[in-house]
């Protein structure tokens, strides 16, 4: 029986993590329907009360338990392999044996080791160790990774990254940031994100699913044109006083598209409402304060949906597939989008949004976060509403060929499997 471990995503929190996870599941349980899976969560409470998949096992990868318990009981289990002592392997704790017996350890992060975000680097590197010492071979999924310009980050990459038995690139971009590394694991060419690949079935968890019937109904029976507005939590706590307002500026958008008739869609790709007002991987603080703002018009009263609860993968999905057009600022969010044809508008903060895109051959639809003006943004909303033929055209050309790529690293990890 196949085993496999995967690490860096979560069932709860960040739904792209979801989104990807999923995936990743349901495309290997395609090929071996009796594997096994042992996913390693920085959510794990949250995660093992969602989980309704009793082949799938959730163990705690925080911070904390990776520098306690994973990290220093790998070098242990490492060395009780050897002969005499290996009968007391069983005495281990339940993740190291889980990650020991695993055939691959699969890497979902969405970024990794990239220069300015060298706080991170410590998970990076230890989320990947114990499979190094346990001599689990490690895939990295497809993903940013650099640029290595800064020494630190450049160190611990190379030392790393070349441990693994394979990368996968997400996007040209970051394709050449580890050429300049002169990797040999590095897959021949960029392959598209994981989740490409979902689909309805993959689905592992049931989340307020009432709720997403009851406003998927209104929605349904809404006469005016809907725009979904996907923001994110990411850019609201970027905000400084050197740069536009986001949220404030994504409300200035909401009132123009408001007056102009458009009903609305609040949405969010990141949720854990049991935070509060905590911004870590949660959108309705957010999706609040934009509604709240908003509020003060009765006249808009009637034409504002907002969502205020938990939410998956598959909910935000058939919320959108209500929506003439979506502006987003979660990646996988725009990827939710452009999978299901669906014409989309992002406001982003890095180059990953515009290399997707740009396979689509939309990469004009990708807003800076730091601009403060919306009224591109208002138009090419208004232009697309009017005529989105051009854009579903492109979309329908472009959307087989992503897939395919995006099938590449499954087509590797199964080669690896058989």
């Amino acid at each position: 029986m196949k085993s496999v471990s995967i690490i860096a995503a979560t069932i709860s929190g960040n739904r792209g993590a979801e989104a990807m996870l999923t995936t990743t599941i349901g495309e290997i349980r395609q090929r071996y329907p009796d594997c096994r899976f042992n996913v390693f969560s920085y959510y794990p409470q949250q995660d093992r009360a969602l989980n309704r998949d009793d082949k799938v096992a959730v163990y705690s990868a925080t911070p904390l338990v990776i520098v306690t318990l994973l990290f220093p009981f790998s070098i242990l289990f490492a060395l009780f392999k050897l002969p005499l002592l290996n009968r007391l392997l069983g005495f281990f704790p339940a993740p190291l044996q889980a990650l020991n017996q695993s055939d691959v350890l699969i890497d979902l992060a969405g970024v990794a080791f990239i220069d300015g975000r060298e706080k991170f680097l410590p998970y990076n590197v230890l989320t990947l160790v114990p499979a190094f010492l346990l001599n689990t071979p490690v895939v990295k999924f497809s993903q940013a990774l650099g640029p290595f310009k800064n020494p630190l980050n450049r160190i611990l990459a190379l030392a790393t990254l070349k441990q693994c038995k394979q990368i996968f690139a997400r996007g040209e971009g970051t394709h050449q940031h580890l050429q300049s590394l002169k990797f040999n694991n590095l897959f021949a060419s960029p392959v598209a994100d994981v989740a490409f690949r979902h689909q309805p079935d993959y689905n592992l968890s049931e989340e307020s699913d009432r709720q997403v019937a009851e406003l998927s109904t209104k929605l349904k029976a809404e006469q005016r044109p809907i725009i979904g507005i996907c923001p994110s939590s990411v850019l609201a706590a970027k905000h400084n006083s050197e740069e536009a307002d986001y949220t404030e500026s994504l409300t200035q958008l909401c009132r123009q598209l408001l007056d102009r008739g458009y009903a609305l869609l609040l949405f969010p790709n990141a949720t854990r409402k049991q935070q509060g007002e905590k911004l870590r991987n949660n959108d309705l603080p957010v999706i609040q304060r934009i509604s709240q703002q908003l509020a003060g018009n009765n006249g808009w009263a009637n034409n504002l949906y907002a969502v205020d609860f938990d939410i998956n993968t598959n909910g935000i999905k058939s919320l959108m597939s209500v929506c003439r057009i979506v502006l987003v600022s979660r990646f996988h969010a725009m990827i939710a989008a452009l999978s299901a044809k669906q014409p989309v508008i992002v406001i982003g903060w890095s180059h990953k949004y515009k290399e997707v895109m740009d396979a689509f051959d939309l990469g004009e639809l990708v807003y800076d976060f730091k601009q403060t003006q919306m009224a591109p943004i208002l138009q090419s909303i208004v232009t697309i509403i009017d005529d989105d033929r051009e854009v579903k055209n492109k979309l329908e050309q472009q959307l087989p060929g992503v897939i395919a790529s995006s099938a590449q690293q499954f087509e590797y990890l199964f080669t690896h499997l058989d």
